[in-house]
């Protein structure tokens, strides 16, 4: 477990305050990534080269992207679920969590308080058989999952998600 005094300490409570006019550049984008800065000039009317340095500044600060993303129910076997897991992190949480982040079938993770230390979505497009093999083999080779409990999403609604970097690979 991460303690509260580390947790702080290291940043992850620090956050950066956006306004309203990056809110509403942020959900016009959302509704429509391809959409110009011209368009949304128009929409909030502001002037463009306002839109294009706000953008520039949301991306360039990593606090914004714009990518392509997935209904996973909309994908004959792609089966999405939350694994919960409890680490042993020995202070190395954030090596962890790199780790599984960094693993095929991963779209995120995130350290969480609750019974459970980390949380991780994961898309897997061979099915029953894939997500067992994620559960049962591949999150023990990290070497710090002490226990998990998986959560496979049956239905959702706005589930759209990014796929991870292995999904769909051969």
């Amino acid at each position: 477990m991460v303690s509260f005094e580390k947790f702080h300490q290291e940043g992850y409570l620090s956050k950066t305050i956006l306004d309203a006019l990056d809110y509403e550049i942020i959900h016009l984008l959302t509704e429509d990534g391809r959409m110009s800065i011209g368009e949304m000039a128009k929409k909030l009317d502001i002037t463009a080269p306002t839109i294009r340095s706000r953008v520039k500044i949301l991306k360039e600060n990593g606090l914004f992207k714009v990518s392509g993303v997935v209904d996973p129910s909309r994908h004959q076997d792609m089966i999405t679920a939350l694994v919960a897991m409890n680490i042993q992190s020995e202070g190395e949480m954030d090596k962890i969590i790199t780790k599984i982040c960094q693993l095929p079938s991963v779209a995120w993770a995130g350290v969480v308080a609750g019974r459970y230390d980390i949380i991780a979505e994961v898309v897997c497009m061979g099915g029953v058989d894939e997500l067992s093999q994620f559960t049962t083999e591949t999150i023990l080779k990290i070497g710090n999952v002490v226990k998990s409990e998986t959560f496979i999403i049956m239905k959702s609604s706005q589930n759209w998600l990014k796929l991870p970097e292995g999904v769909g690979k051969t």
